[in-house]
């Protein structure tokens, strides 16, 4: 269990890093966020950080960057959160939406590229009758603009899951019942997705059900995606 200190510190690494993809040195963290304590304090939190697990050096010269166990750390603080704002703007929008769009799948089609703009990850929004059926669209040309996903080893095994449909079925069965439920890099069943992130929940009940899923890097953004995917959820819910 870390100290509220130290989870603190991991939190402004871990902001820092979701920012610029670059290993974070414990100068950035003093000069750029208001931890209110000694450069010496944040250079022993940061020792004691990388012996729990939760960061790594990717080089002996290196600035610190986040492993599973810190996203991990971060993102139960996030959920636990009672004051977790929900993205009013995302939630409306999609009622704006719903109003104007012709049929279902028009409305999940523009919830999903809506969701891909906002998040700058890979969104799937479907209706319960196509949790079964092949993945027909997908906008993939914004994950690869993420700097993980310019290797052809984090992302062929991901485009394999989409093509052989298995990705629709893992993430229906990761799906949660009453919000976002969050699997990262390893906690995820399949070795494929080690170096993905995906922010999953249902919505709506019976027949109206279906699944929304966000789908990028370990390094996303986590609040914007728990945010949005819970906005969504509740927009879609009420249909």
């Amino acid at each position: 269990m870390l100290t509220d200190r130290r989870q603190q510190v991991l939190a402004a690494l871990i902001h820092e890093y979701v920012a610029h993809a670059l290993p974070v040195a414990s100068r950035t963290l003093v000069e750029s966020y208001p931890l209110g304590v000694s450069s010496a304090t944040v250079r022993n939190d940061l020792s004691a950080l990388e012996e729990g697990g939760y960061i790594r050096q990717p080089h002996t010269s290196a600035g610190r960057i986040p492993t599973d166990v810190g996203y991990r750390s971060f993102v139960d603080v996030l959920l636990s959160r009672a004051d977790l704002p929900e993205d009013a703007a995302t939630a409306e929008a999609i009622r704006k939406m719903r109003e104007t769009a012709r049929e279902l799948d028009e409305l999940l089609d523009r919830t999903s590229s809506m969701l891909t703009e906002l998040t700058e990850c890979l969104s799937i929004v479907l209706p319960a009758r196509e949790v079964a059926l092949p993945l027909r669209r997908i906008g993939l040309s914004t994950l690869m603009q993420q700097p993980e996903f310019r290797s052809s080893v984090v992302l062929v095994p991901l485009l394999r899951m989409i093509e052989d449909d298995s990705l629709l079925g893992y993430i229906n069965e990761a799906a949660g019942d009453d919000g976002p439920v969050v699997r990262i890099g390893h906690e995820n069943k399949d070795d494929s997705l080690g170096n993905v992130s995906v922010v999953a929940s249902h919505y709506g009940m019976g027949s109206d059900a279906g699944i929304i899923a966000v789908i990028g890097p370990t390094r996303m953004d986590y609040e914007r995606a728990i945010c949005a995917v819970q906005a969504a959820r509740h927009a879609l819910g009420e249909l």
